[in-house]
This record gives structure tokens, C-alpha cells and sequence, in this order.
């Protein structure tokens, strides 16, 4: 059987997978009859046809919360415990809300006291550079008339652009930022009429990946959030995302870190890419990234370096090499040639992407190809997260992968647009 043909066979069958899943896990958090559109004017009827979800538990100041995706606006619903309260809600008590999409790109939606007249919402976009709030006017905010009595209930909704929406397939999820999600794969209904399913969008399997220093083959491929030291609660967005995906017998990650220079690791500037951790199954090593120069030549001391605004190639080495190879066109016998990084330093993200060969790491680190199969990549200056990947080739798990991603849930109403 040809390599092109299981290729082939692979996309097929993701994409029916993909599509059988979606169609038979659709669910309505609106009712058709009753529903006509989302007002941001603190009169909270246009609710009353919106299934509203449970968030109590021991980081939740919210009673209950709804998501209505309608269009070029996303609606949030929160009813807080008590004035504020949702505020000091969430995974880290900090008022951090998310909104996650189905490739798992996070889009934070942080809440701040603002005393008697509610909360502050922010919401960044470092991928747009986009900054938006209810004092810019980017983000509509309105609260119950009696939200300043402590005694009546407190009452928020939340209008959020949908083009700050990070990138994703079909669907997107409410919850916790870094916690629980609370409001599952909710569809967009703008286009829906008469119960119809939407063509999901666009989703990126991998084949076309190459690592070459250009990033955009990475669109729309699943990605894992990475926060600095787990903590999550410096800023109003990820400090960093990352995806792997394994191919015959390589591994290929990519990595972007948000406004890192304000990070207060010391490492910014392209050199938190710089410490690369991968785990075999049980055992873990580190990567060497050596700086390639004119002509090819290796500097093996510059690798910890800040890099320049701009656009850099480095070689990947075992790090218990040698180091005696001068250029990356002669490389010693001592030394363990493993691949190829690029990294790019920009004014408000950062970003790498590289490949390694995990048949010659797992050489020359004395560990069995079948605990190999087991692959996890961590960037030790960014935070603890690890990429995980399984397999060392494109295979059936990966179709499973696949389906599992364009899960969605899809909205059906009688829209009417509020004014």
C-alpha cells in the first residue's frame, strides 16, 4: 500500500469522521420559538429562551452562565453570588474567564472590580494585537438596574467582537481560564436556517507542515496553552501556545509566546525557545540549539543569547555532544546532528518552529524505539506544560484525533437581529 494512499485515506476518513461525529452530537441551548437576538441594555428577557449552565463550585463566585454565539458577536450571561463576585471567581480566584475554541486556542476574558457600577471586562488578542474593553468601547458591557443593591441578584452580559476570536474549526466552549469549561461547543448561528448543519471551518491535519521558517502551515492545527511557572495570572492572555505532531520518524513543534517581554523570566527576546526538554517515554534530555551563521558557520556559545528583531536559524544537537563540529556542512563524528529550529522575534509575539529526528535522539539517549512511541516536548523558560504526542508516524490514532476536534453543538433560532 502506498504512503500516498494511506495519506489520502487518513484526510478522508478524518473529515467523514469529523462530520458523522458532528451531526449526531447537536444540542439547542436556545428555544427556536421564543428567541430573537441578544440586546446589551441590561434588560435581561432576550435571555429567558437561553439555557443557562450551573458554575457553583469551590473556585465560582457565579451562580450560572450562558454563551450565545450569534453572528459577529459573542454573549455572555454571568449571575453572580453577589455583587462583584465574579471577580474573584475561577481557577485562580483572579476573575479569569476563557473562552476556548475546539482547536484549543484560548481567548481570556478578564473580569475587574469596578465597585457600585460592576465589573471591568478586558479582552487581548496578542495575535491581532488587539486590546479590547468596555472603557474603549471594544467590548459591550450592562448590568440589572438593581445591581448595586446587595440584596437583589447582580447580572452581567458581555458582547465580545467575534472577530477576536482566536483561530477555530467549528465550535467554541465557556469556562474558567485554566479551569473548568462550563458551556461546551457552541456553533456559530448566523447561517442557520430550518435546523441546518454549517459547513465547519477550515482545520489543518498536519500533512503540510514544513519547517522552514514560514508559520502559517500551522493554522488551524490543535495547540496546548503554555502559562510561565503554571501561574496564569500576570496578564489578560496565554503567555504562550504550542503544538507537536510526529511523522515518520521526526518530531515538529511550533511555539508562540505573547508580549514576553514583559515576562519576568529574564529570557525573552527569541531565547525562550532556547532550553528544548523532550521526554522518551521515561527519560528526558535537552536539546543544543547552536546559532547558524554566514556560510554555515556554528556558534556554540550564542545559543543562550536574546536574538534580534528578525528571523534566525539554529542547529539542534544532542546536549551532551562534543561540540567540535565548526559548520553545519561538516558536522564531527562526536557531534549529534538532530535537526533544525527557526526562531522569529517580533514587536509583540515571538515564535519557533523546528524538527528533530526521534529515531537518532533515541540513539544516542540509549533509549528502545518503544519507549519512543511516548514523545512530549517542554520548553523549560516558558513554563511546566508539555506537548504530548504519541507515535513516531501518522496512523489510525490520529484520524481518532481528528473526530474528537470538530465536535460541535449548534444553535437553532428564529434570528432577529436587536438594534
Amino acid at each position: 500500500m502506498s504512503k500516498r494512499f494511506v495519506n489520502s485515506a487518513v484526510r478522508l476518513l478524518s473529515g467523514v469522521a469529523a462530520a458523522v461525529f458532528v451531526a449526531s452530537h447537536l444540542m439547542f441551548p436556545v428555544s427556536a420559538d421564543s428567541y430573537s437576538g441578544i440586546s446589551i441594555d441590561g434588560d435581561f428577557s432576550d435571555w429567558d429562551s437561553v439555557v443557562k449552565y450551573d458554575a457553583l463550585g469551590n473556585t465560582s463566585f457565579v451562580n450560572q452562565v450562558a454563551m450565545v454565539w450569534d453572528g459577529d458577536w459573542v454573549y455572555i450571561y454571568l449571575d453572580e453570588v453577589q455583587q462583584n463576585s465574579a471577580t474573584w471567581s475561577g481557577a485562580k480566584t483572579d476573575g479569569k474567564f476563557v473562552i476556548k475554541t475546539d482547536l484549543n486556542q484560548d481567548l481570556v476574558v478578564a473580569l475587574y472590580n469596578n465597585g457600585a457600577n460592576g465589573n471591568r471586562v478586558e479582552v487581548t488578542q496578542p495575535d491581532s494585537d488587539l486590546y479590547l474593553s468596555d472603557t474603549n468601547g471594544k467590548v459591550k458591557v450592562a448590568f440589572n438596574g438593581d445591581y448595586s443593591t446587595w440584596g437583589e441578584p447582580s447580572l452581567m452580559e458581555i458582547a465580545i467582537p467575534a472577530d477576536a476570536l482566536p483561530q477555530y474549526s467549528s465550535t467554541i466552549s465557556f469556562g474558567y481560564y485554566l479551569g473548568n469549561i462550563l458551556i461546551s461547543d457552541v456553533a456559530d448561528s448566523s447561517g442557520l436556517s430550518g435546523g441546518a448543519t454549517p459547513t465547519p471551518g477550515p482545520h489543518n491535519d498536519g500533512s503540510g507542515i514544513v519547517i522552514d521558517g514560514e508559520y502559517h502551515d500551522w493554522d488551524y492545527y490543535p495547540v496546548t496553552t503554555i502559562e510561565y511557572d503554571t501561574a496564569g495570572t500576570n496578564n489578560s492572555h496565554p503567555d504562550a501556545r504550542g503544538s507537536i505532531l510526529s511523522r515518520d520518524g521526526k518530531a515538529y513543534v511550533h511555539c508562540v509566546t505573547n508580549y514576553f517581554a514583559e515576562q519576568d523570566t529574564g529570557f525573552r527576546y527569541g531565547a525562550e525557545f532556547l532550553e528544548v526538554i523532550v521526554h522518551l517515554g521515561d527519560t528526558f534530555t535537552m536539546l543544543k540549539a547552536v546559532k547558524i551563521g554566514p556560510n554555515g558557520g556554528l556558534d556554540w556559545k550564542a545559543e543562550y543569547n536574546s536574538q534580534p528583531y528578525g528571523e534566525h536559524h539554529f542547529a539542534l544537537f544532542y546536549s551532551g555532544d562534543a561540540e567540535l563540529s565548526t559548520n553545519i556542512n561538516n558536522i564531527s563524528q562526536y557531534d549529534t546532528y538532530l535537526g533544525d529550529m527557526y526562531i522569529e522575534v517580533g514587536e509583540y509575539q515571538n515564535q519557533t518552529e523546528f524538527w528533530f529526528d526521534v529515531e537518532k535522539l533515541a540513539e544516542r539517549a540509549n533509549v528502545s524505539l518503544t519507549e519512543a512511541t511516548n514523545i512530549r516536548v517542554r520548553f523549560h523558560r516558558i513554563g511546566r506544560e508539555t506537548l504530548r504526542c504519541s507515535g513516531i508516524s501518522t496512523g489510525p490514532a490520529f484520524v481518532a484525533l481528528l473526530s474528537t476536534v470538530a465536535v460541535g453543538s449548534y444553535l437553532t433560532i428564529n434570528r432577529r437581529k436587536k438594534a
